[in-house]
């Protein structure tokens, strides 16, 4: 062996040690980050596959009734879990809208959960606005539509919150629309 080698298989491995300390902390915020991003889309499948699951649910009514309702909201809860859309998280609002020769109008509106999300479909008596991800939906007269918008309010991890803040990664929302099998549904029975 020769004894020259011996210091500078030292200086490397000193200086491999003193890289990695120093690139170590940067790797793990990046690995957090890409957890809480990951976290992020699982939350938002989840709550499009609450979306379209209560409204398929809703369009196969033949009649609804106001106790009809406490059932459906249970359903969406049941679905989103872990995520309590429901409850001061969230919130689950179903709107039926239909043409009635004016324009497309909402017909009745229901939510459970928190009151700090609008509906982008606007308020039970009003004009309905078609929200931009559903633009192949033209209601003719006559015609209608049922739309069930799941919100949901996350918090990103600690470390990763400072790099993902702000509402497209706090503030969820999803929406599906669907036609009623029933036009009976279009109005509520007491």
């Amino acid at each position: 062996m020769n004894p020259s080698r011996h210091p500078d298989r030292r200086r490397r491995r000193g200086s491999v040690a003193v890289e990695f300390t120093l690139v170590a902390p940067i790797l793990a915020v990046l690995g957090l980050a890409v957890l809480d991003v990951v976290d992020f889309l699982r939350v938002a499948l989840r709550l499009e596959r609450t979306a379209g699951e209560v409204v398929n649910v809703v369009a196969q009514y033949q009649a609804l009734r106001e106790q009809d309702f406490a059932t459906i909201f249970d359903l969406a809860g049941r679905v989103a879990a872990p995520y309590r859309v429901t409850a001061s998280d969230g919130a689950v609002i179903l709107t039926a809208i239909a043409n009635t020769g004016t324009g497309a109008m909402v017909l009745w509106q229901r939510r459970q959960g928190s009151g700090g999300y609008a509906s982008a479909f606007g308020t039970e008596g009003g004009a309905a606005t078609i929200p931009a991800g559903s633009a192949d939906l033209s209601l003719a007269i006559g015609q209608s539509a049922l739309a069930a918008e799941i919100f949901y309010a996350r918090e990103p991890w600690v470390l990763s919150g400072r790099f993902l803040a702000g509402d497209p990664f706090s503030r969820l929302q999803s929406f599906a629309l669907q036609r009623p099998r029933m036009v009976s549904i279009l109005r509520i029975s007491p």
